[in-house]
């Protein structure tokens, strides 16, 4: 990850040098112009890097508008008082505008993956209902989490019984004390440096188990969801094998 930030950092740097040597060698235009076709650069920026990058890019794109086209030229000193008003006014431009096309980004990203999470609890609940065996559906949550959710590894503890289905019986991405803790308490635990999500199996109030994921993070609220859904398909199944 660190060499991607050291290319767009570089990037950055590149394309404010590139810009400017064109302005100031081949197309002979105003400062509005150098300073409209920076700004852009900033937005698009913004908008597909992130905020650390355009800000790092409205520094430079400021430097460069002062050293190569503010009098006088090739100096960081500016004669003309007005000129450090359109400096200043670039720069908090600049600032304003990566704020709001970095905060558009993250909407928009906050959104799509809302709408794939709503997908991806559809199709579980879907699953959670092709079986009214509860020993067949315990065996077969797990992998239902990991195909629907691109997880590594999953769990789920039943407090009733004392047991943990698993996709992996070897693998240690839930320990037995860490599954009790979170069905004790009722609340989701969320490590992101480990990618390990948990939360409690919920029967109206009432906490029945817990369930692990091990690779992608889940928000909170898909957690609480797969918790309840999982937790009523547990209860339905028996009710429906008592019944039968």
């Amino acid at each position: 990850r660190w060499l991607q930030h050291v290319f767009r950092y570089a990037a950055c740097a590149a394309a404010t040098e590139v810009v400017a040597q064109s302005y100031r060698r081949f197309a002979h235009v105003n400062s509005t112009t150098v300073a409209l076709t920076l700004l852009l650069m900033v937005l698009w920026v913004a908008a597909y890097w992130g905020f650390r990058f355009s800000v790092f890019l409205a520094l430079l794109a400021t430097v460069a508008f002062n050293y190569y086209f503010l009098p006088p030229v090739g100096t960081f000193t500016i004669s003309d008082p007005q000129n450090w008003v359109a400096l200043v006014a670039f720069l908090a431009t600049a600032g304003i505008a990566s704020e709001l096309a970095d905060r558009a980004r993250r909407q928009t990203e906050d959104a799509n993956q809302r709408r794939r999470d709503v997908e991806r609890l559809y199709a579980f609940s879907q699953r959670l209902l092709a079986t009214d065996n509860v020993a067949e559906l315990l065996n077969s949550i797990p992998a239902y989490l990991c195909d629907g959710f691109a997880a590594k590894a999953a769990a789920i503890y039943l407090l009733s019984s004392q047991q943990v289905y698993r996709t992996d019986p070897s693998a240690t991405w839930f320990p037995l004390h860490q599954l009790q803790m979170v069905s004790s308490r009722g609340e989701p635990v969320i490590d992101s440096q480990r990618g390990v999500s948990l939360s409690p199996l919920h029967l109206g109030t009432r906490s029945t188990g817990a369930v692990g994921i091990a690779g992608p993070v889940l928000s909170r609220a898909t957690l609480e969801a797969l918790g309840s859904m999982i937790g009523i398909a547990i209860e339905r199944a028996g009710a429906m094998e008592k019944l039968s």
